[in-house]
């Protein structure tokens, strides 16, 4: 017989069918990460496939138009160029996940060990590959510091406000405050809360991002040690082929100047509401900060209760972003049914109240997101700053 309290042993055959259901979890973990590092390798392919339409269009051209635009085939030099700049970082990227000592499902496959490079991928795949160069303007551009001080400046400001940070732990007998950061992207905002003296967390779900954050994180050692081009893959709303062409340096700022003590910082993998959502992780945070991250939800009211959840009495929920619901329009690309329920911020602040949330700030402000500074077209979201505070258990 067991002891008392524990759960009595598998049988063979459990522990077989055990070991297969983790077998299958791994192999379509394992499929899905060599899916993200082969639309990673075909970038250049994909991106040069459009520079080719450029030229073929612009030979097209009467003679006498293409004399007036003869300074397109400089640009169209100079867009391969750029190109080959991205592929650079992407390549080193890859490369740094390649070791044996990385673990087996994040390891890339040495390069003859996969199809060559020179292939397209699905448009959306595509799509996200140039997504990550966006994203690495925002998050870790000096170019950039206006936007994230749009975004991330109220949620930062609110944390220094409303929580307290120990100049020495051991002495004063509290810890810094724990901070979760769900749906971190590229790791800026995890990066700023922990200079603030937070130990933070932050969670991420996506494979492109997680796996550009652990490289951006851990690999980069100088103020713009790599420089990509993130707007050249799109001819529209440009006032110069400068502009479109420019340069941008990453990082601004290495994690390794930024002064994190050790164990101030880290980066949790997985799905938020799985991860967040065991019973080990009620009680557990001081502070969860959102920063365009609630609506990529397909049910808010169950984002909120876990939120809630993880909060220890008197702990604080700090929320900036737009409610441009992310599963809404999924029939118009997805086969399958994707649940999305979308709600106003009035029943936002509802269901928090009704999860145990007490709203104590509500300000409307104006934030910009992965834009181009310098282009014709902006896209500006009026977003929702709330503050709010777990009441006591009831």
């Amino acid at each position: 017989m067991p002891p008392r309290g524990t759960a009595p042993a598998p049988s063979d055959a459990e522990a077989a069918k055990l070991d297969e259901i983790k077998l299958k979890e791994e192999q379509l973990e394992r499929a899905a990460f060599l899916k993200i590092v082969k639309a990673i390798r075909g970038y250049a392919f994909d991106a040069t496939y459009e520079v080719r339409r450029w030229e073929h269009n612009f030979h097209r051209l009467p003679a006498e138009h293409q004399h007036l635009l003869q300074h397109h085939v400089a640009k169209h030099k100079r867009a391969y160029d750029c190109i080959e700049g991205n592929k650079r970082f992407f390549s080193e990227l890859l490369q740094s996940f390649s070791s044996d000592d990385v673990p087996d499902h994040l390891r890339v496959p040495k390069f003859n060990e996969t199809e060559n490079e020179q292939h397209s991928v699905p448009p959306g795949d595509a799509e996200k590959v140039r997504y990550i160069l966006k994203n690495l303007s925002r998050d870790w551009s000096a170019e950039a510091a206006d936007e994230r001080a749009q975004s991330h400046g109220p949620i930062l400001q609110e944390l220094k406000e409303r929580l307290y940070v120990p100049k020495d732990a051991e002495k004063d007998g509290r810890y810094p405050p724990r901070v979760m950061v769900p749906g971190a992207g590229l790791g800026r905002l995890v990066l700023e809360c922990a200079r603030l003296g937070f130990e933070t967390e932050g969670n991420e779900y996506s494979y492109y991002m997680l796996l550009t954050s652990s490289f951006i994180l851990n690999q980069c050692q100088n103020v713009g040690q790599f420089t990509i081009h993130p707007w050249i893959h799109s001819n529209n709303n440009h006032v110069s082929d400068e502009n479109q062409l420019r340069a941008v340096p990453v990082p601004d700022l290495p994690a390794c100047d930024a002064n994190i003590p050790p164990g101030g910082m880290s980066m949790c993998a997985g799905d938020f509401c799985e991860v967040y959502g065991a019973p080990e992780q009620i009680n557990q945070w001081d502070a969860v900060a959102t920063c365009f991250f609630i609506d990529t939800a397909h049910n808010v009211v169950e984002y909120l209760t876990i939120i809630s959840n993880c909060l220890k009495p008197g702990g604080i929920w700090v929320n900036f972003g737009p409610l441009l619901f992310h599963w809404a329009d999924a029939s118009s690309y997805l086969s399958g049914d994707e649940l999305s329920v979308e709600m106003s911020l009035a029943d936002i602040e509802k269901v928090a109240n009704s999860v145990g949330l007490d709203i104590v700030k509500r300000e409307m402000r104006d934030s910009l997101y992965t834009a181009d500074r310098k282009s014709m077209m902006q896209t500006v979201y009026r977003c929702a700053l709330l503050v709010a505070v777990r009441r006591e258990k009831e």
